[in-house]
């Protein structure tokens, strides 16, 4: 009898053994895709997108969008990226914001930019997303880190517009660059201040919450943000679900169509709060124009 519960007890000891050594292994696995593996993957998403008023010189045009690559933070795919903007060869090359995640990262930041810059070839537009307007606040220094960025060799836009012409000249296409609503630094009547009558803008703003405000102007062709990482770490079956609960917004990522204009939320390239992805690697984007 005595012999019995032994084997018993010997068993039962084994049996949790192996359950703790299961565990860890799934742990470790985990761990190895989450921020070993996954953080190094860099998608390149190819989409094709009909756009109002585009002049007929932009039609077949190409545009890159990076969004978040929170340089100061573990961003791998953010200088995987700058080698994908030279093979691809953009007409148009825009950043949808949270370049910085700390004042002390600003050395990293402009060492990203000028290599971007020189990757591209060229215009490279950029407007700020939170994580700028509370890193530098709203005083001397985010301006100050603003000046940096021109001069590594971005089209900083705060709330203003810029016309850009392709390679081969023509007429330009005009982008809108609103400041980040999340902080509530957007000003959308300022943004769209200079264009004419009935004329038509790709509009980039960091946070997709407000892009109702964006699309009544009645003046946006395209609006490409960023913000929400895609969730960065997303669950199968709940991640869009889960995501737009925690964000209070339907627009995860991906492409949408609000009032009949195509609104594209990057996944981002970097990530903030932990150093994590899951079943959401990094992406660049590319579009290719058309008119509708």
């Amino acid at each position: 009898m005595q012999a019995g519960r032994i084997d018993c007890w010997v068993t039962a000891h084994v049996r949790r053994r192996r359950r703790l050594l299961w565990t860890l292994v799934l742990v470790a696995a985990l761990f190895l895709e989450t921020a070993v593996v996954e953080p190094h993957i860099l998608l390149v998403r190819r989409i094709d997108v009909r756009v109002a008023g585009l002049p007929e010189e932009w039609t077949g045009g190409t545009v890159i969008q990076l969004s978040d690559p929170h340089l100061g933070y573990p961003s791998p795919a953010a200088w995987r990226a700058i080698d994908t903007i030279r093979t691809e060869r953009p007409d148009l090359v825009v950043v949808t914001g949270d370049v910085a995640d700390r004042r002390s990262s600003i050395p990293v930041v402009l060492a990203w930019a000028k290599q971007l810059c020189e990757a591209a070839g060229v215009p490279v537009v950029y407007v700020p997303g939170n994580h700028e307007h509370w890193r530098f606040g709203d005083g001397e220094a985010m301006a100050q880190f603003l000046e940096q960025l021109r001069g590594a060799g971005f089209v900083v836009l705060e709330n203003e517009l810029t016309r850009i012409s392709r390679r081969s000249g023509g007429s330009p296409l005009v982008i809108v660059g609103l400041d980040d609503s999340y902080s509530h630094h957007m000003d959308v009547e300022a943004g769209f201040s200079g264009l004419a009558a009935g004329e038509r803008a790709i509009v980039l703003e960091h946070c997709p919450d407000d892009v109702t405000s964006i699309v009544v102007s009645g003046h946006a062709s395209l609006v490409l943000t960023g913000h929400t990482h895609g969730g960065q770490v997303r669950l199968p079956v709940w991640g869009d679900r889960l995501t737009a609960a925690l964000e209070g917004s339907p627009f995860v990522r991906g492409l949408y169509q609000v009032d009949g204009v195509p609104l594209y939320v990057s996944q981002g390239l970097g990530m903030s709060v932990l150093p994590v992805r899951f079943f959401c690697p990094p992406e660049v984007t590319v579009f290719t124009l058309s008119r509708p």
